[in-house]
Parts: structure tokens; C-alpha cells; sequence
């Protein structure tokens, strides 16, 4: 269901917490943690009333019916914008020291994972049905990484599924 693979790729944005370089105050671990998770709720929020407008097959369904895969290019579009909505918003944050470079590295997954996004959106327009499974493939990798970081380091909104 487009559902079910938008709320893994959406799950990118609640699961994203990570920014940095922002230039202003470092922040402590507990700082960054309720920042990030504020922002998370945020784009959490947004992305339930994505999801609503989505139709009822994924596109990477092989059930799906041609026109389920084009209204779902729209939909990853948002979703591709509000990802970079997130990064945006986590990319004004600056870390403990200690976690610089896993911050930095998380920023970079979340550039990809909208770009692969974008390459989705535009492979559901064309209905090209094995770009889709690719390009949701190696975003759903990288969100994962993304995801590990973010529970060991202890977020509790982000890093979580809803």
C-alpha cells in the first residue's frame, strides 16, 4: 500500500533529527534531544495529513494500477519537501562536539533520501515501476541509518515510528 511505503519514507522526517554547522550555540545532549524531537512532532504532524491524501496501493505494489503509481508522484513530492523542511529546521541546530560528525553524516543521508524522493515522484509520473522499487529501496537504507543514530543517541520522538 502506498500507505505502508509512505509512512516508511515519511517515517524519514519523524525519524530525522539530526542537523548542524548552524553557528550558533552548541547545544547539550538533552537540548539537542528536545529540539530535534519538537521538530520531529512537527513534520510528524504534517506527514499524517500526507498520508491521507495518498492512494490505497504503494507504487511499489505490483498490484497497483497505473494511475494509483502517477497520484502517488504528488504525494512524494510533498514528501520529498517536507524532508528538506526537516533537514532545514535540524541543520540550524548545533551539536554537542562529540556528535559533529555523526550529525554531519546524518544531514548528507537526508539530502539523498529527498533526492531519492524526487527521482520516485518523477519515476511514478513516468509509471516506471522498477526505478520506484530501486530508488525506495536505497531510501528506506538510508533512512534506516538514520534511524540508528537517532535511537542510540536517545531521541524519543525521533528515531521512533508512530
Amino acid at each position: 500500500m502506498l500507505r505502508l511505503g509512505l509512512v516508511l519514507l515519511a517515517a524519514v522526517l519523524v525519524l530525522a533529527a539530526c542537523g548542524g554547522g548552524g553557528g550558533g550555540k552548541r547545544l547539550t545532549k538533552a537540548e539537542l534531544i528536545s529540539r530535534g524531537d519538537a521538530i520531529c512532532t512537527k513534520y510528524r504532524e504534517k506527514n499524517v495529513q500526507l498520508q491521507k491524501q495518498a492512494p490505497a496501493k504503494s507504487p511499489t505494489d505490483p498490484s497497483a494500477s497505473d494511475e494509483d503509481i502517477r497520484r502517488s508522484g504528488p504525494i512524494l513530492d510533498k514528501l520529498a519537501d517536507n524532508v528538506r523542511g526537516a533537514r532545514s529546521e535540524f541543520a540550524r541546530l548545533e551539536p554537542p562536539k562529540d556528535t559533529e560528525s555523526d550529525w554531519k553524516n546524518t544531514l548528507d543521508d537526508l539530502d539523498q533520501i529527498a533526492s531519492k524522493l524526487d527521482d520516485a515522484a518523477a519515476a511514478a509520473k513516468n509509471v516506471d515501476r522498477q526505478k520506484i522499487v530501486n530508488v525506495y529501496a536505497e531510501a528506506l537504507r538510508l533512512n534506516s541509518r538514520v534511524s540508528n543514530f537517532e535511537q542510540g543517541y536517545g531521541f524519543r520522538v525521533c528515531g521512533k515510528s508512530s
